[in-house]
């Protein structure tokens, strides 16, 4: 792993759909170099992508609580998250603001007292049928081209790309890039704050995913190393906020 192959992998952390030409151009090499350089961390350090889909989008509510590692819950979640700081995130989902309660409470029975349970403000959605249909190819099909899912749904081009766009803009819909921390030698971390404008601010240059509200915000990172992750939130802590929570991801999946 050398810089640029770094510089790939957080490029499609931050955007798993931008075209290889435009990663030539940030990184200042061929486009046959990328293409290259792709195909080898493909299957090894890439070992997959899923396509990511808002609960909300599904009209169902989700939120995130955190618990020490010392059990996993074997129940129904989105994502896990595994932390240095020997704690499991996990996404959870449910039909209403009640369910998802009661699920935390059950996952605490088993689990033991939440670290961290962060459920933000929010609107379900009501998709319908035809969004429904896409995003289930997206699921089974990831990495499928604009042009083979319109024809797949029977539609033009132009408008499944338009579709796809909304559904990007609005964040339904996220494609991830699932990496093998280990090998990648780049670091993934994430700070849970209450001063929200300030990490905004602090994390702008590294952030990649921010799931934010009035009150509070997660800002997802992506550095070289993890002692740098572990500098920065550090520093986030000493100069803005000493009680947000850190989280140093070592490994992550989506269900």
């Amino acid at each position: 792993m050398d810089s640029i192959d770094k510089g790939i992998l957080k490029i499609l952390l931050k955007d798993a759909r931008t075209p290889q030409r435009k990663i030539a151009i940030m990184l200042g090499i061929s486009p046959p170099a990328v293409s290259y350089r792709m195909e080898k961390l493909f299957g090894d350090i890439i070992k997959r992508f899923t396509v990511y889909v808002n609960p909300n989008f599904l009209g169902r509510y989700h939120g995130y609580v955190a618990f020490n590692n010392l059990y996993d819950w074997d129940g129904d979640y989105i994502a896990k998250i595994e932390c240095l700081e020997e704690i499991n995130v996990y996404e959870i989902d449910s039909k209403s603001r009640v369910e998802l309660d009661e699920k935390i409470r059950k996952m605490s029975e088993k689990l033991g007292e939440p670290r961290m349970i962060y459920i933000p403000n929010q609107m379900p959605y009501s998709p319908s049928k035809f969004d429904l249909k896409v995003v289930s190819i997206l699921k089974e099909k990831p990495l499928i081209k604009p042009i083979e899912l319109a024809e797949e749904l029977g539609v033009s081009s132009k408008t499944i790309r338009r579709h796809l766009r909304y559904l990007y803009s609005k964040k339904f819909i996220r494609l991830i890039p699932i990496i093998d921390l280990n090998k990648a030698e780049i670091s993934i971390f994430a700070v849970f704050t209450s001063k929200v404008e300030d990490g905004k601010n602090f994390f702008a240059k590294y952030a990649f995913t921010e799931i934010e509200d009035d009150k509070a915000g997660i800002f997802v990172n992506v550095v070289d190393s993890m002692d740098e992750a572990r500098d920065l939130a550090l520093k986030f802590k000493r100069e803005y906020d000493k009680d947000a929570e850190i989280m140093i991801t070592t490994k992550y999946e989506f269900l």
